[in-house]
C-alpha cells in the first residue's frame, strides 16, 4: 500500500491521516483488534485530538465505508449517463473500481468483513452497500434484457463481480502488480457476462474512447 510522500504527508489533514492509520490498522490486526490507542500511536497523537474528529471507533470505519460506497455509487451513476449500452457501462465501472482500488491509499480490505458491515452503528452503510448492489443488478438486468448478456441468476453474477473487486482490494497492497490489471479483470468479467463474446473487442474499444 503507497504510503504519502513527504510532500503529500505535509498537506494531509489529522481527520484522513486518522483514516488511513486506521485503515492499515484494521487490515492487519481486525477491527475488533485495533484500539483508538493503537490509531492515535500510528498517527502520532494524541487521544483527545482523535476524538476532536471522530468519536469511536466505529464511526471510522463509518466513515471509511461511507467514502468508498458513495464513490462506487456516483460512478455506477456516471456510466450510466453515458450511456454506451450495459456491456459497455460494466467494462467502464470494473476498469474504474480496480484502478481506483489500486491507487487508493486507504487499505479497505477489512471493511467489508462482518465485524464492521454488522456493526449496529453502521445502518446507513448497509443502505449504501444495499443501493450500490440494486445499481449494479440494475445494470445486468438491462444487458439481460437487451440480449447482450446472458441469462442467469443477477444475484449471483453481482457477487461475483464484487469478489473481483475484493481480490483486487487484496491485490492493492503487492509490492508487484499486475500489469494492465483493470483491463484484465474488467475484460474477464465482461466476457464472461457477454452472450456474444466475439463482441468484446468493440465493447472495449467504447469503453477506452469514453474514459474512467
Amino acid at each position: 500500500m503507497p504510503s504519502p510522500s513527504p510532500e503529500t504527508a505535509q498537506v494531509w489533514s489529522t481527520r484522513d491521516s486518522i483514516l488511513l492509520e486506521a485503515s492499515r490498522l484494521f487490515a492487519t490486526r481486525g477491527f475488533r483488534g485495533t484500539s483508538t490507542r493503537d490509531i492515535c500511536a500510528a498517527v502520532g497523537i494524541r487521544q483527545p485530538s482523535l476524538y476532536s474528529h471522530f468519536d469511536s471507533k466505529q464511526s471510522i470505519a463509518e466513515e471509511l465505508l461511507r467514502r468508498d460506497l458513495t464513490l462506487g455509487i456516483d460512478a455506477l451513476a456516471r456510466m450510466q449517463a453515458d450511456g454506451g449500452g450495459a456491456a459497455v457501462e460494466l467494462y467502464r465501472y470494473l476498469r474504474w473500481e480496480i484502478t481506483y482500488d489500486i491507487e487508493d491509499p486507504f487499505d479497505k480490505r477489512a471493511l467489508y468483513n462482518a465485524e464492521i458491515l454488522e456493526l449496529p452503528e453502521l445502518d446507513s452503510c448497509r443502505d449504501l452497500l444495499e443501493n450500490f448492489s440494486q445499481q449494479l443488478e440494475a445494470l445486468i438486468r438491462r444487458g439481460i434484457a437487451a440480449g447482450d448478456f446472458i441469462d442467469m441468476d443477477v444475484v449471483f453474477l453481482r457477487r461475483t463481480i464484487d469478489a473481483i473487486s475484493i481480490e483486487a482490494m487484496r491485490g492493492s497492497v503487492d509490492e508487484t502488480p499486475i500489469i494492465d490489471q483493470p483491463d484484465l479483470a474488467a475484460s474477464l468479467v465482461t466476457r464472461a457476462l457477454l452472450s456474444d463474446t466475439s463482441q468484446l473487442n468493440d465493447v472495449r474499444q467504447r469503453a477506452h474512447s469514453l474514459g474512467l
